[in-house]
């Protein structure tokens, strides 16, 4: 049987481990909060009182001012842009090798004719000089005087050789290169240089055989990295795409990473009249199953969503020529929030409802 000392010992320690387990339990309780708690707390937090009901047609989102500045949106009235329509055809950055190659055949066929004038104006001062102390009487040989005629002929067939031949390079650089780079070629002109030290590229654009009937002066490059690069019209390429039926003309863009010779591009002429529209720009689209959709803010505290189509992107975003108009205010910060708010609603789900009748 326990002594009284022991009983108050054992009641002692007891005691103790209950007070320590009590103090354990109220402090987890405290640093970690139930986990359902954490989640009802943050959907409390995003509660923003709205009322989303159909009106003709569309669901419209009608929020207080104060619910808007909790969001945080932000609506941008729309621009006016001008825009030209665009045809779609197939380029490639030619290797200019083959010019280079002519382009010094070139050089040399140049320098062998400026040799040869020289030797002709040396032969005929020569020849004039000894024709003239022959024809006195003077101390020169008639053999003398024939080998002055001999080197003068001789110096004359250089020449009509040398002059032969640089016509026969210029042509070359013609049937292969066009006019405007046959004149650059004989010009030494620094557009040739650039082109030769790679600081421009040379671009062929083969145009549909039933669409523009004129190049333009200017095409933009679709190029590899997904931005668009000018390039200029330098003149009518005198060779054909096997692949392609159409004509060809020679197009010159500024150097960079992804251009380089063999790739294959897509260059986008503009055709017609340029369009009058808006730019939606790119921080306003919500992108849902496919489809870019904005919040237009139809009244000061309703929106409503509606579809962008983007067959024409720009820079900064979307070209739209139907449907919106200049002055519309669309949601540029805070267009996911309406997303959530509107999807969240009773409604049907924004992939069953058409958010733009226009």
């Amino acid at each position: 049987m326990r002594s009284p000392i022991s009983r108050s010992i054992f009641a002692a320690a007891f005691a103790m481990l209950m007070v320590i387990v009590l103090i354990r339990t109220f402090a987890r309780t405290r640093k970690d909060p139930p986990a359902q708690d954490e989640e009802e707390g943050k959907e409390e937090a995003i509660k923003t009182p709205s009322h989303v009901a159909v009106e003709n047609g569309k669901a419209v989102i009608k929020l207080s001012p104060e619910a808007q500045q909790r969001l945080g949106l932000k609506a941008v009235p729309l621009q006016a842009a001008r825009e030209q329509k665009e045809v779609a055809a197939p380029a490639l950055v030619l290797d200019v090798q083959g010019l280079v190659n002519l382009t010094t055949s070139y050089a040399a066929a140049l320098a062998n004719l400026r040799k040869a004038e020289n030797n002709l104006s040396v032969s005929q001062s020569e020849y004039d000089r000894l024709k003239a102390l022959y024809a006195r009487q003077q101390n020169v040989s008639a053999k003398a005087f024939q080998a002055g005629e001999g080197m003068l002929h001789n110096d004359q067939t250089d020449v009509r050789t040398a002059r032969q031949n640089l016509k026969y390079q210029t042509a070359s650089v013609l049937q292969n290169w066009g006019d405007k780079i046959a004149r650059w070629v004989t010009d030494d002109s620094p557009s040739l240089n650039r082109i030769l030290n790679r600081r421009d590229m040379l671009v062929q654009v083969t145009l549909p055989a039933d669409g523009v009937a004129t190049a333009p002066g200017e095409v933009s490059l679709e190029i590899p990295n997904g931005a668009r690069a000018p390039a200029t019209l330098v003149s009518r390429f005198p060779r054909v795409d096997p692949r392609i039926q159409g004509a060809s003309f020679l197009f010159v863009a500024r150097a960079q990473g992804a251009l380089e010779p063999g790739l294959n591009l897509i260059a986008h002429l503009p055709a017609g009249p340029r369009l009058v529209g808006v730019v939606i720009p790119s921080s306003a689209v919500v992108w849902w199953e496919g489809e870019a959709w904005v919040y237009e803010q139809t009244a000061a505290s309703e929106f409503t969503r509606r579809m962008v189509p983007t067959d024409r992107p720009v820079a900064g975003g979307f070209f739209v020529s139907q449907g919106f108009s200049s002055g519309d205010k669309v949601i540029t910060r805070g267009a996911q929030q309406l997303f959530a708010i509107e999807s969240s609603s009773e409604l049907p789900a924004p992939s069953a409802r058409e958010g733009d009748e226009d």
